[in-house]
């Protein structure tokens, strides 16, 4: 999350993938950079937050994720 945050604060436009798992830490990041309302693509399960993922769960995971971030990326 704070990556994400910096990269736009340096004028890369950016979104981070957070996992629901740790999404109240994304938003107290956020908070604490003082971005509370900094948007952000949530992902759940059956992608573990530790993201070991198989090639096939990869691949899913980037079909599913990708227009989402475009979307993110272009507004």
């Amino acid at each position: 999350m704070r990556d994400a945050i910096e990269l736009e604060w340096a004028g890369i436009p950016s979104v981070a993938i957070i996992h629901t798992a740790v999404e109240g830490s994304a938003r107290a990041m956020a908070k604490l950079s003082g971005v509370p309302d900094y948007d952000f693509i949530l992902v759940d399960y059956p992608y573990i937050p530790t993201a070991i993922w198989s090639e096939a769960e990869i691949r899913d995971l980037a079909k599913e994720v990708a227009p989402r971030v475009l979307r993110a990326l272009t507004a």
